[in-house]
């Protein structure tokens, strides 16, 4: 009489447990890794949008960085070109060197920094205009003629009216921007949430965190200097289109530095992580699951 007695059945769990543990563990690596995905991608798209608006966008930025827009050499000509040729035949009708005259005086205001502050209303309402963010014309007062002049003459003329256009492509860039960047904050916060519920695998969650930093790094020097320094000259011949590309060369030192630490800390991370990953798997014991040894006694 035989019998037969098989080793490898005793103590080994049921038939295709394990293996659906691991299945369901690998969905739900899975699943987290969707969630975070989604979750970045809204994350980045906010951030992109906001560091637009910043630069492109923002007319109250535009005030506060009036010294920096004035150093670009057309706007300026433009804007003392305009005051002389507006003003100096009014204040001075027998003179004709008077515009030259008056230009010379203009330009010298305008190259300091106290003049500089004097124009930081009037580039405000240009960019403001130039964006679709108002429809009032853009104007220089007679008292600000006067500051600008140097000459009390000034304030019995009319406003200066400033030739600065709309453009459409900018006015519903900035509508669209203005709905972007908050819905795709609120729902990057939410699917972050749900990602950390999901009890993602630490490696695979910070390598995947430092790949979406070399992007965010690629994204934040395209949305914060490469789209409003070259976008808007292409989309009017205005000079008063230069305006966001002003702004963009004046934060270009901090977008390049935040752009560098991004890529840094997103290639540290995937360096980490991969380092994680082979660690972990040399500090696992063997599994010696699947072999299987038969006897058979007679």
């Amino acid at each position: 009489m035989a019998v037969r007695h098989n080793e490898a059945t005793l103590g080994r769990p049921a038939c295709g447990v394990g293996d659906a543990i691991g299945h369901n563990g690998s969905v739900r690596r899975s699943f987290a890794g969707l969630l975070f995905g989604i979750a970045f991608a809204c994350a980045s798209l906010a951030i992109s949008g906001f560091l637009l608006q910043r630069t492109a966008f923002s007319p109250d930025n535009t005030a506060g960085a009036a010294e920096t827009i004035l150093d670009d050499g057309p706007i300026r000509e433009a804007l003392v070109e305009r005051v002389a040729t507006a003003t100096a035949s009014q204040m001075y009708p027998d003179d004709p060197a008077a515009q030259a005259n008056v230009g010379a005086v203009v330009a010298q205001v305008v190259n300091t920094s106290p003049g500089a502050e004097l124009m930081a209303d009037i580039l405000r309402d240009a960019h403001a205009h130039l964006i679709g963010q108002t429809d009032e014309p853009v104007q220089i007062s007679p008292q600000q003629l006067v500051d600008i002049t140097r000459d009390q003459r000034a304030s019995v003329l009319p406003a200066v009216l400033l030739p600065v256009p709309r453009v459409g492509a900018l006015a519903t860039a900035d509508t669209a921007l203005g709905w972007m960047v908050p819905i795709s904050g609120i729902v990057a916060i939410v699917f972050f949430v749900l990602c950390f519920l999901a009890h993602p695998e630490k490696p695979a969650l910070i390598r995947t965190l430092g790949i979406g930093l070399v992007v965010l790094a690629a994204l934040t020097l395209t949305f914060a200097w490469i789209i409003p320094r070259f976008i808007p000259p292409l989309l009017s011949d205005s000079v008063w289109a230069r305006i966001p590309s002003r702004m963009a060369d004046g934060s270009l030192p901090l977008t390049l530095a935040a752009s560098l630490l991004l890529t840094g800390g997103g290639l540290a991370m995937f360096i980490g992580s991969a380092r994680m990953g082979r660690s972990r798997r040399w500090s696992q014991p063997v599994s010696n699951y699947r072999y299987r040894e038969e006897r058979r006694w007679s």
